[in-house]
């Protein structure tokens, strides 16, 4: 085969190339990877994780959770649920300042300082009754109100001086 036959065979083939790609854009079919329409019933993953535009990671989900990233880069959020089941929020340094949880007892909400140390503590007892407890900044209990604990219609406010030493008692 000479050279002419060679340009002449090419030449026939870039002709059908053409049309073919003129044919299929009268079609109306897009080409593009992700239709308007589409419907996918099922991912199965073991990590996921969604980017903004400029490709920081915004949330990620794994086999333990979710978290989700603030505008900066850092954690704002994490929900947790196969091993301990709650919710936490961090601050700007990435420390837990806020946290839902739930436990054997029931549900729980903690309340912690910059030091990472719990300032309110909402939560409930072994009995199924319900306790709210204030701390100073060294963790010590300074206020708290709930049930007495096998008495389920008595209730209970104790007062504590910055030592953590008991203060005072609601009456029986």
């Amino acid at each position: 085969m000479n050279f002419k036959q060679k340009l002449g065979y090419m030449f026939i083939g870039c002709l059908f190339t053409i049309a073919g790609y003129i044919i299929a854009s009268l079609g109306g079919i897009t080409t593009h990877a992700q239709q308007e329409k589409q419907v996918i019933d099922e991912i199965v993953c073991r990590k996921l994780k969604v980017v903004d535009d400029l490709g920081k990671t915004v949330a990620d989900i794994d086999t333990f959770g979710m978290t989700f990233y603030d505008i900066f880069g850092e954690r704002s959020t994490s929900i947790n649920g196969r091993i301990i089941k709650g919710m936490s929020f961090y601050n700007k340094g990435g420390k837990i300042v806020a946290r839902i949880g739930a436990g054997e007892n029931g549900g729980s909400i903690s309340v912690r300082n910059a030091a990472e140390k719990e300032v309110v503590g909402i939560f409930t007892t072994k009995d199924g009754n319900g306790c709210m407890v204030i701390y100073n900044a060294a963790g010590k209990d300074l206020v708290a109100i709930g049930s007495i604990e096998g008495r389920p219609n008595d209730g209970l406010i104790n007062v504590y001086n910055h030592k953590g030493e008991w203060r005072s008692i609601s009456k029986d």
